[in-house]
């Protein structure tokens, strides 16, 4: 028994310390989109968040504790819990959540990073939109974005401006978030939050364009 509960607690202690849960994660976020999380963050979120409850931690300082050097037992030890238990907890969250993760993996195979995908197509969506606001071909909106122009500038030059992007954009990603409403998919609450980041999102990028990255020098 306590053979298979330190090759469980390795287990976790290996992949938090590989960075599949950084503290990070744990920090509050910023407004903008929120992507939808990594099946394997889910996962070891979910872990983390069994462990700390029975230690009595907030996950954030569980994994505060584990990037500091301690390991799950000795945290279990100061908390006068049995490993044991711990284990028990982490265990019960693996059989829940771990059987459905493998069997999306086995069915979809490798899952694309939904933090960089989500927010191409994002931009991708906007670009439409806002060409469409403007009454232009997509390309040539592409195209004055890559010379340097914001969303705000093209749509300036041509006799509307960055809020009528914005506004554009919004009512556009509202009406999905309605359908997903009325589908059943999401609270009305939880619609209304998403919307308040996509709009504040939305106006960064109207006045800000295509974030140019510093290429990297081999």
């Amino acid at each position: 028994m306590k053979k298979r509960n330190k090759l469980l607690i390795g287990a976790v202690v290996v992949i938090l310390a590989l960075a599949v849960m950084p503290l990070a994660a744990f920090a509050q976020q910023g407004p903008g989109p929120k992507p939808p999380a990594h099946p394997a963050h889910t996962l070891m979120r979910a872990l983390t968040d069994a462990a700390a409850q029975t230690l009595g931690m907030t996950p954030k300082d569980f994994v505060q504790a584990l990037h500091q050097g301690k390991t799950p037992a000795q945290l279990a030890d100061e908390a006068g819990v049995a490993q044991e238990d711990l284990a028990a907890a982490m265990q019960a969250t693996w059989n829940a959540q771990g059987e459905a993760l493998i069997g999306k993996f086995i069915e979809n195979g490798m899952p694309q990073r939904p933090d960089k995908c989500g927010k191409i197509n994002a931009v991708r969506r906007w670009t439409k939109i806002s060409a469409e606001t403007l009454q232009m071909p997509v390309k040539d909106f592409v195209q004055a974005l890559r010379s340097g122009q914001t969303p705000a500038q093209i749509a300036e030059a041509h006799d509307s401006s960055g809020q009528a992007l914005v506004d554009a954009i919004v009512a556009a990603e509202k009406a999905h978030l309605d359908k997903a409403v009325a589908d059943g998919k999401l609270t009305q609450e939880k619609a209304d939050e998403i919307l308040a980041r996509i709009t504040d999102a939305a106006g960064k990028w109207v006045e800000k364009g295509m974030t140019r990255h510093p290429r990297r020098h081999h």
